[in-house]
């Protein structure tokens, strides 16, 4: 990734050498997230979602200090605690420059873009809460659901638009707010040469690669030095249908992890 700018005791990076937008902002001192953000089309949007939140009583702020050069954007916070930041996307088309992209790889894995967050929840959390705040406030969709024997949650998979899904919540440990974020790699060779690179650096793979029975996306994950984790996806499907109902997976009957019968590491259940 190249790094576009440090401020205040923060790094943006950016995929994409052309995009002065980052993608990830590091920040020292602990692990997990501290908020994410997503793209909105227009200010008119933006006013929009403002409304929604609103009459669901989630309180709502501008910001204009959420990364450098960005424009005023809105910021809420979700029942389990992560502040989400909405931002207007720049009023000119943004595409990945075949030319920055090989650049990128000639120094690393090189992944494309953002793929998904997957957010941590706890038995303190209502998922249900959270979920309600995304459909009814920002218009997602449940994809699928991962429920015990008593029906509470342990995972939902989240849509806004008609890829599987853009934010995901699981069930990890108290005071997880992170599970993973995830990275868009082309496919199973970039898989192959990004785990070639990981261990090349001394950086263990913890799982992968290997397809989620779940989602069905190709994936590898990995610990960053600084305790978070890291997923590497591709061949992330899309969903057929508007808004259709989400599929319900009952925990222990359907391998949601792995569609290849790989057993889901133990490591896995623990967030940051």
């Amino acid at each position: 990734m190249t790094e576009v700018a440090r401020d205040n005791g923060k790094v943006y990076l950016s995929c994409d050498i052309e995009d002065p937008h980052a993608q990830l902002i590091l920040t020292e001192g602990g692990t997990g997230v501290r908020s994410f953000a997503l793209g909105v089309d227009s200010e008119d949007e933006l006013a929009q979602i403002e409304s929604r939140l609103t009459a669901i009583d989630v309180a709502t702020h501008r910001r204009s200090d959420a990364a450098p050069d960005q424009p005023a954007s809105l910021a809420f916070g979700l029942p389990a605690g992560h502040e989400v930041v909405l931002a207007p996307r720049p009023d000119r088309p943004l595409y990945r420059h075949p030319g920055s992209v090989a650049d990128s790889r000639r120094r690393g894995i090189g992944p494309a873009d953002i793929d998904h967050i997957t957010i941590a929840f706890s038995d303190g959390a209502d998922a249900r809460a959270i979920a309600r705040v995304l459909s009814d406030g920002l218009g997602f969709a449940i994809s699928d659901l991962l429920v015990n024997a008593d029906e509470e949650w342990q995972a939902a998979w989240t849509r806004v638009g008609n890829v599987h899904h853009d934010i995901a919540l699981i069930r990890c440990q108290p005071g997880a707010s992170l599970h993973h974020l995830a990275w868009t790699v082309d496919n199973m060779e970039h898989q192959k040469r990004a785990a070639d690179i990981l261990a090349s650096s001394g950086h263990a793979v913890e799982t992968g690669p290997g397809r989620h029975g779940v989602g069905g996306n190709l994936y590898s994950y990995f610990w960053t030095p600084g305790g978070n984790r890291y997923e590497l996806s591709a061949e992330m499907p899309r969903i057929l249908g508007e808004r259709c109902d989400p599929v319900v997976h009952k925990a222990g009957e359907f391998n949601a992890f792995s569609a290849w019968g790989a057993p889901r590491p133990e490591s896995f259940t623990r967030g940051s």
